[in-house]
């Protein structure tokens, strides 16, 4: 017979080519089986680590949103608390300036006495209680500087 391959040379080796064909595909066959099962195992795991992570965040969510609420109802106390702080600084600032115009007027009433040798605080103060002299030929409401001092004020 020939040398052809594919060709029969001799009874015996047909047989010996297909067992070792059928043992080939039988390896491959076990193989590929067995990748298989690794990749179903690999894309079990695969899930199994994505459902214990989408578990793992959802208690991170719940809990980030209980720290959220949290946080807005403490922002909530303290947006109060600095708007009184606003008021009350407002209030102070406003009673700062009362005092000082009060010094000021103070000292102008000491500054009035030193320059006025004799004459008493109190002569002082009768004198800012009166009402103006008009002379006839001042008009009513003349541009005479008017200051006011009360009693508390010099009662220091």
């Amino acid at each position: 017979m020939s040398n052809v391959p594919g060709m029969m040379s001799s009874g015996s080796e047909p047989d010996a080519r297909g067992v070792n064909v059928d043992e080939k595909k039988r390896k491959r066959m076990i193989s590929n089986r067995e990748s298989a099962r690794r990749s179903r195992m690999k894309k079990q795991k695969l899930l199994e680590d994505l459902v214990t992570e989408v578990a793992s965040l959802k208690v991170q969510i719940h809990n980030n949103t209980n720290k959220y609420e949290a946080l807005m109802q403490k922002i909530v106390v303290l947006e109060s608390e600095n708007n009184a702080l606003k008021v009350q600084q407002m209030e102070l600032a406003q009673h700062l300036k009362n005092l000082q115009l009060m010094q000021t007027q103070m000292e102008l009433l000491e500054f009035n006495l030193m320059n006025q040798p004799g004459r008493t605080l109190c002569d002082i103060i009768v004198d800012i209680n009166e009402p103006p002299k008009v002379q006839s030929w001042q008009c009513h409401g003349s541009n005479q500087p008017a200051i006011m001092a009360s009693t508390e004020m010099l009662n220091y």
